[in-house]
């Protein structure tokens, strides 16, 4: 990672920063319902944990995408 971006950077050298977003699918909800649930969520938490948007969060006819907001980011 070429980055100098201090956010993926720690003591150890390490680059990277470990993600997870949890949802719930209440019964009934439909694939869109439930997209649209884990991307505000998804939104809510990434401005909680960095103070700033990392990722583009969005959903489409119950379809989650996830992009990096620059070309440096990596989603393994």
């Amino acid at each position: 990672m070429n980055s100098q971006d201090s956010f993926y950077a720690n003591d150890f050298v390490y680059k990277g920063k470990p993600l997870f977003i949890e949802f719930p699918v209440n019964k009934g909800d439909t694939a869109e319902i439930a997209a649209k649930r884990a991307v505000k969520i998804a939104n809510k938490y990434q401005l909680f944990t960095a103070q700033e948007k990392i990722l583009d969060i969005t959903a489409n006819e119950g379809k989650i995408t996830i992009e990096g907001v620059n070309g440096y980011q990596i989603i393994k």
